[in-house]
């Protein structure tokens, strides 16, 4: 009987203590730690993999998809590595983000005309069913 008075004796003191105001049992030091600062928006480095291998990888995926022949996925390989080279400098570039998208966007158009100008019409409106969509098509 005497052991669970005890218990009850050093739970009430226990639920006491944890049910007290947090600045009641702070030191002066911790009272006057400032409140932590909100998130800043950090620019993200650019990281992406060589342009050799992103146009490699490119052209190898439209050629499965378009059913392409190999002097053909050489020219669209071509064509990406230009795409890949210029988005690599647009990116690591200083200019301001909007300056960035708009050059990025031209890019993107450029590398569809080209691809137009490498496809037959039936592969590229194959293409243009499958590929990703650019703003202001």
């Amino acid at each position: 009987m005497r052991s669970f008075f005890l218990i009850g004796l050093l739970a009430s003191t226990f639920l006491a203590h944890a049910q007290q105001p947090a600045s009641a049992g702070t030191t002066p030091a911790q009272a006057q730690t400032p409140a932590l600062p909100k998130k800043q928006k950090v620019a993200v480095p650019y990281k992406a993999g060589a342009p050799e291998q992103r146009a490699e990888k490119m052209s190898q995926q439209l050629g499965k998809q378009l059913g392409l022949d190999a002097a053909t996925v050489a020219r669209v390989k071509a064509a990406a590595l230009v795409r890949d080279q210029k988005i690599d400098a647009i990116q690591t570039g200083t200019d301001t983000n909007k300056a960035k998208n708009t050059a990025l966007q031209a890019n993107a158009h450029e590398f569809k005309a080209a691809l137009k100008g490498i496809l037959t019409p039936e592969q590229f409106a194959k293409y243009s069913t499958h590929a990703p969509k650019t703003a202001g098509q």
